[in-house]
């Protein structure tokens, strides 16, 4: 009952607000901190990424400790994109020995995508495998079924690529009790500036109880609004977006306006909201002014 009510009171009157952040790609993380420092008090929680657009970058157990050590909970995302089931599970044991409590599961993008296309994906793991291995952890066991010397004991998030055709189709109540059954807390939707599709899944987290995230990701120009709307499989964004660029009177600043006027509408939908801000972390700061916070 009081997870119910805690829901309710979320989707009525507020949410969660998660900023996500890219590790350093390097070994200096001073600026990495001094972003998270300028943010503390004024978002719920900082989602740490793990090698996002298949772009190589530090690993997030580092940055995540280092939030931890300024007052964070952070939220560590980790994909089966560059892990055989081995490495996934021992990246989960280093976590969890270091405190690390929130993980975010996530396929990963195609490394073709990324800054060294001529990787390979270790094509061990899917998402239902790299779910099995964390909740067989927090059982207390590994995947082959040997016991461990400590139990995790992880609050377990799943992250789906809107843009990805097998999760854009499958079906969703099938998909949210599978979920459950494997212990998720939360399912956090990749970007989309389409609260229809946001309500697709709505009534099926309701039903499971687990917590409903979005993404929302900064519009940088017209350019890129048009960009995105003739990508294969990406959720177009609707044309009142597109005019609310073209009619802005200060463009450089009309992307964060845009988002923080579709925020406003998408937060009694949700319980929390993820903040993309790809290329603009140094902005957060101004664009949290923007929402008040």
């Amino acid at each position: 009952m009081a997870d119910a009510q805690e829901s309710n009171t979320s989707k009525n009157s507020s949410y969660k607000l998660i900023a996500e952040l890219d590790p350093p790609k390097g070994v200096n993380l001073v600026q990495f901190v001094d972003v998270a420092l300028q943010l503390r008090g004024r978002i719920d929680t900082a989602r740490v990424t793990d090698s996002e657009h298949a772009i190589m970058r530090m690993s997030p157990l580092a940055p995540c400790m280092k939030l931890m050590e300024k007052g964070f909970e952070p939220e560590m995302i980790i994909t089966g994109r560059d892990r055989n089931r081995i490495s996934f599970q021992a990246e989960l044991l280093s976590a969890a020995a270091l405190g690390i409590k929130n993980i975010i599961i996530k396929e990963g993008h195609d490394p073709a995508e990324g800054d060294q296309p001529v990787a390979r994906t270790s094509g061990d793991l899917d998402l239902t495998s790299m779910l099995q291995c964390a909740a067989a952890l927090n059982q207390g066991k590994d995947l082959g079924g040997e016991p461990l010397d400590g139990a995790t004991d992880f609050n377990i998030g799943v992250g789906i690529d809107l843009s990805d055709d097998v999760n854009f189709n499958r079906e969703r109540a099938e998909f949210f009790k599978q979920m459950e059954g494997y212990g998720v807390k939360s399912v956090t939707l990749g970007p989309t500036y389409d609260i229809n599709i946001v309500e697709q899944f709505m009534p099926f987290a309701e039903q499971t109880g687990i917590k409903l995230n979005t993404s929302v990701m900064f519009l940088k120009s017209v350019t890129m609004v048009r960009y995105l709307n003739n990508l294969s499989g990406v959720p177009s964004i609707p044309q009142e977006f597109l005019k609310k660029m073209m009619d802005a009177p200060v463009k450089k600043d009309a992307g964060m306006q845009v988002a923080a006027g579709f925020m406003r509408e998408l937060a009694p939908q949700c319980d929390g909201i993820v903040l993309l801000a790809i290329g603009w972390r140094d902005r957060l700061p101004e664009f949290l002014d923007l929402l008040g916070r």
